[in-house]
């Protein structure tokens, strides 16, 4: 879940992602990322957005309702992967390095 908040610079007012909370466990990061540091990396990256969207859309407009999910590394390996694995996912962990 994000949490925004609304600033004012002298014209000009915009939103922006200031905390996000993880939908599972309610971890909060401070900010827009997940305790990562300079040389730590602990990070959930979607490379692929799935949504599921309805509503009406029309040339001049549109509305209606979607999903969005926030999700911490700790969830994400420990809760979605192990879920998506008992439904019938072939999951593998990989090594990675640079």
């Amino acid at each position: 879940m994000k949490v925004y908040e609304t600033k004012t610079i002298p014209v000009h007012e915009f939103r922006f992602v200031a905390r996000r909370s993880c939908d599972l466990c309610g971890l909060l990061t401070e900010g827009d990322d997940w305790h990562a540091g300079t040389w730590e990396v602990n990070e959930t990256t979607v490379r692929i957005e799935i949504k599921q969207k309805k509503g009406d859309n029309y040339p001049e407009g549109g509305s209606g309702t979607e999903y969005e999910i926030d999700i911490c590394p700790d969830c994400f390996k420990n809760k979605l992967v192990p879920w998506l694995k008992s439904q019938g996912a072939d999951i593998q962990q990989k090594e990675w390095y640079w």
